[in-house]
């Protein structure tokens, strides 16, 4: 885990303080998806983090703490968590989205999306860390997930289906209890919500009755129950307007008798919807207990922008040898690597004219960018085309470094000469999305084998 790094801000401002934090701030970051917890008498916000060059959410891929005893005074606590670098979460990926923290026996868990809609947790003893992976792997899949511990101590989490049916089709408040010890489901999910919503689902209760929150189309709706698992919540209204210049994503606390509404908005400190900050306003219950709509405010020195978003990279145009054959597989022609050591291109007689590696020694490699296996850990073929008249060569697949984790290896037997093509194949498990992939050339020959291409399947995730 990283060292963490506390910058203190302190504001002698009335009640609007938004955003939190400030672009003329030292160590100003840029941190979205307010999750508010209060801990111990303090008031803590687990957020992902935005970056200031985002043009898309694919650049998320770490999450930030803010930390409050009076919700003046703010301490950025930095970079936290950082699932894909910090050693343990070996199992996380893709856009480190929406978190979610919650406190039970002594401990406190993180809960991040991992992989889009599957759910990893981070687990320590104090509300900052140092966080440990309490998981060896995903432990179920939701979207947006969000973790409730109702005053008898029953833990429950929830989310939405968004991105992959659980149940009946469609997209829907979710939720399951969780055994005690928070990293394990206690029975099946439950739809709540008749009603389809889009993300961003929360959970809160006041006055023994439970809210249930969430973003439909623009605007943040609400749901309201007297169990935490209700077949079907009542459906209330409008909680907030859409947050300007972003999607919105909520949560709710009450702090020293008074509730709040955490949120984000990307129309302050030169940001964009791919570049928000953390804003909160005051929450108010009529008599029913129903929830007066939010009015978001801005403290008078803050100034609105336009968002400013730059030109996106031209993508390069996917090559005709590289789409998707008849059985699903995708081939890549070895010469078109991204970085390589030692490696010499040759014209390869294998009926084709060709192109494709020659003269590759012991310690050679070739890389490959935004090799995509698909969405599923499941296992599926990996093969190579070779020629070589000698065995005893070999590839080792690595991800992400021509030292990095070995995914694969395939032995090289003699094919019958430098011309004669065959292809040899090995099976992968429990590698998904997209990585940089090192070929990595191993054998004791100085001229181990001539190699034109390889290709994979890449595994589709079933619906559960």
């Amino acid at each position: 885990m990283k060292p963490f790094l506390l910058f203190l801000m302190i504001w002698n401002l009335g009640f609007s303080q938004n955003p939190v934090l400030r672009e003329s701030d030292a160590n100003f970051l840029y941190v979205c998806d307010p999750a508010a917890e209060v801990f111990n008498g303090k008031v803590y916000v687990y957020c992902s983090h935005d970056q200031p060059d985002a043009v898309d959410y694919e650049s998320m891929k770490d999450y930030v703490i803010l930390e409050s005893s009076d919700m003046k005074t703010w301490i950025n606590h930095g970079v936290s968590l950082d699932p894909q670098l910090d050693k343990g979460f070996e199992y996380a990926q893709s856009n480190m989205n929406a978190p979610d923290a919650a406190y039970k026996d002594g401990s406190y868990y993180w809960y991040f999306p991992s992989d889009i809609t599957y759910v990893g947790v981070a687990k320590s003893r104090t509300p900052t860390g140092p966080w440990e992976s309490a998981v060896t792997n995903e432990f179920t899949t939701i979207f947006d997930p969000t973790v409730f511990v109702d005053d008898d101590g029953q833990a429950y989490i929830y989310g939405n289906d968004h991105w992959v049916d659980l149940g009946e089709q469609g997209s829907h408040i979710m939720g399951a209890k969780l055994k005690d010890n928070m990293v394990e489901l206690d029975g099946p999910w439950i739809r709540l919500s008749e009603e389809k919503v889009n993300e961003a689902v929360h959970v809160f209760k006041r006055e023994g009755l439970y809210y249930f929150s969430a973003r439909v189309g623009g605007v943040t709706k609400y749901w309201m129950a007297d169990s935490p698992l209700p077949e079907y919540a009542d459906f209330k209204g409008d909680l907030a307007p859409n947050s300007p210049e972003s999607p919105n994503h909520t949560s709710a606390i009450e702090f020293n008798d008074q509730w709040y509404l955490f949120y984000h908005r990307g129309d302050v400190n030169h940001g964009s919807r791919y570049k928000r900050s953390v804003c909160f306003d005051k929450m108010n219950f009529r008599e029913d207990g129903t929830i007066e709509p939010i009015v978001y405010t801005l403290d008078e020195s803050v100034e609105i922008n336009k968002p400013n978003y730059p030109p996106r990279k031209r993508k390069k145009t996917v090559a005709k040898d590289i789409l998707p054959n008849e059985d699903g597989s995708i081939r890549h022609n070895a010469q078109d690597f991204t970085e390589q050591s030692g490696i010499k291109i040759e014209d390869q007689k294998d009926g084709k004219k060709s192109q494709g590696l020659g003269e590759i020694s012991n310690g050679d490699w070739t890389s490959y960018s935004d090799i995509d296996f698909g969405n599923s850990a499941d296992s599926f073929p990996f093969r190579v085309s070779v020629a070589t008249p000698k065995d005893g060569g070999r590839i080792v697949l690595r991800l992400n470094d021509p030292k990095g984790t070995i995914v694969g290896t395939i032995p090289i037997a003699a094919t019958g000469g430098w011309d004669n093509y065959k292809t040899i194949s090995t099976t992968i498990n429990g590698i998904r999305g997209k990585h940089k992939l090192y070929l990595c050339y191993e054998g004791e020959a100085k001229n181990l084998f001539n190699l034109n291409w390889f290709e994979w399947i890449p595994t589709t995730r079933k619906k559960r």
